[in-house]
């Protein structure tokens, strides 16, 4: 499960970045060459997706902060209380983002981070005085 969400990750990085399109024209997946050959591709995968986090909306890595700090995974029946805007407002409809964005998955009332590496890049992107 490690280098898949990885591969994901990246994948939509380059997409965002309008690097990787889909052609209309030629009805097929194009690239720019001369930006792919320049990147740098982090061989820590926490440190990628912590990065990727990053980019996705303060309101959304506020939300998987608080997430990460429940566990890797988190019942339902938890949200509710979080969700009275003292941590995060509206949390709920950020955890749905989340599921959306491939960050979090669903298995009845558990959602879980969709990987291990993931909960601690959010974690970790906490400061160290905030943690308790």
């Amino acid at each position: 499960r490690g280098l898949p969400i990885f591969v994901a990750a990246f994948l939509r990085s380059i997409v965002s970045r309008d690097i990787l399109y889909f052609s209309v024209k030629s009805r097929k997946w194009e690239w720019d060459d001369e930006v792919l050959d320049f990147l740098t591709i982090s061989e820590d995968v926490a440190e990628f997706l912590a990065h990727n986090l990053n980019c996705l909306g303060k309101e959304l890595v506020d939300a998987m902060k608080v997430c990460s700090c429940i566990g890797f995974q988190i019942n339902e029946i938890v949200i509710p209380p979080l969700d009275l805007g003292q941590f995060v407002p509206d949390l709920d409809n950020l955890i749905r983002l989340a599921l959306k964005e491939g960050l979090m998955e669903r298995a009845g009332p558990i959602y879980a981070f969709s990987h291990d590496m993931l909960r601690e890049s959010a974690y970790n992107l906490i400061p160290l005085d905030e943690r308790k």
